[in-house]
């Protein structure tokens, strides 16, 4: 945006921000204004948000103090576009009048709580249903208050519950091709899984991976290893004590995982969105197993950028089927990496993005 525009930043932050990463931010931006949120205020809102109808991750990250704030800050900048960054922050947006507003959902949230419900314990199985059913109505809520609206891909739009949703702009992820792409090296690990170790749908798959498909393996490939690479694993992937994971912790460079791995394997069970983990993995020219619900947003062609495996037994298939053939992984590689040149570079999205934003009205969305 800062190549053609003029930004100026309001964000929130309920931890220290490093100075460092801040003064690259500025870097882009003429102005950024980094509000530091209190957590103990934090959680009374929450506890008190069980009386209201909005949803949790809204009522977190918005307060009196900080909409007064934003609009004293709204009103000194006098931007000709306020740009919303997912539905939690659209609180702040809702009620400005003359100026034109957009919206991006990144995904349609509501539908990865639903997904999440038959995977998690009782207790939490209470807050995320009715999670889901307030941010699903919410989502639904604040279309009309926004001139555009982006979202990730075309499956998440459809789930947004609104009777207009056909005018969302489908806007994917994108992938650095020029960070992340392929430089040979030797091959030291099997499998490779990379993520967020708290994040549930990534617990998940590792969960899915160990106890449902590198079992299927055993007698092939005796001594397979899975590294998972991120950080903040949960204490459930700890306690599998698993003889064939290796969980890294915080990782400064993923890519060197990425370079020495000969498969990536992401068979996403539960989630929404686009996958960066697989883009990511593409545009480094692996091999990637997936699903059809992780794949179903980046549209690459099974057998030819990318595999797809629905079932524990289909997965080890595929792993045993690229593991002993490196000629079909390579080539599999190769295309993924042309796929991500082509379609999903950052220089491509960020085009379709300013020319948007510059002609709304002339503006076709974006079917990757």
């Amino acid at each position: 945006m800062a190549e053609k525009h003029e930004v100026f930043l309001f964000c929130l932050s309920d931890e220290p921000v490093n100075p460092i990463d801040l003064d690259r931010v500025k870097e882009v931006c003429k102005d950024v204004r980094l509000l530091r949120t209190n957590k103990l205020l934090i959680y009374l809102r929450l506890a008190f948000n069980f009386l209201s109808n909005k949803p949790f991750q809204v009522r977190y990250f918005t307060s009196a103090a900080a909409k007064r704030q934003f609009q004293t800050y709204f009103n000194q900048v006098k931007p000709d576009q306020v740009f919303c960054q997912l539905a939690r922050m659209a609180e702040y947006v809702r009620s400005l009048r003359n100026v034109q507003k957009v919206i991006d959902y990144q995904d349609a949230f509501s539908k990865g709580l639903e997904r999440r419900l038959h995977h998690t314990s009782w207790v939490k199985r209470f807050v995320i249903r009715l999670e889901y059913k307030r941010l699903l109505k919410y989502e639904a809520d604040i279309f009309d208050d926004f001139d555009q609206h982006f979202i990730i891909s075309a499956q998440d739009a459809e789930l947004i519950g609104h009777p207009h949703r056909s005018r969302i702009r489908i806007l994917p992820n994108g992938v650095d091709v020029e960070h992340y792409r392929p430089e040979p090296v030797a091959k030291t690990i099997d499998l490779l899984f990379t993520g967020n170790m708290q994040y549930e749908p990534n617990v998940n798959c590792i969960l899915y991976l160990v106890k449902e498909v590198l079992p299927l393996l055993k007698e092939e490939f005796g001594h397979i290893q899975l590294v998972a690479a991120g950080k903040d694993p949960a204490r459930e992937l700890y306690r599998l004590n698993a003889r064939n994971l290796h969980l890294t912790g915080w990782v400064e460079d993923l890519r060197k995982y990425y370079r020495q791995s000969r498969i990536f394997v992401a068979p996403m069970q539960i989630g929404i969105g686009m996958q960066n983990k697989i883009l990511e993995a593409m545009s480094m020219g692996m091999p990637v197993i997936t699903s059809t619900l992780a794949n179903n947003a980046i549209g690459a062609k099974h057998g030819k950028e990318i595999w797809i495996a629905d079932t524990p037994a289909k997965v080890a298939e595929a792993i045993s089927y690229l593991l002993t053939n490196t000629e079909l992984a390579l080539q599999l590689g190769q295309n993924a990496r042309e796929l991500m040149l082509r379609r999903y570079s950052w220089a491509e999205q960020n085009h379709q993005l300013n020319r948007y934003l510059e002609q709304p009205e002339k503006a076709s969305a974006l079917i990757p």
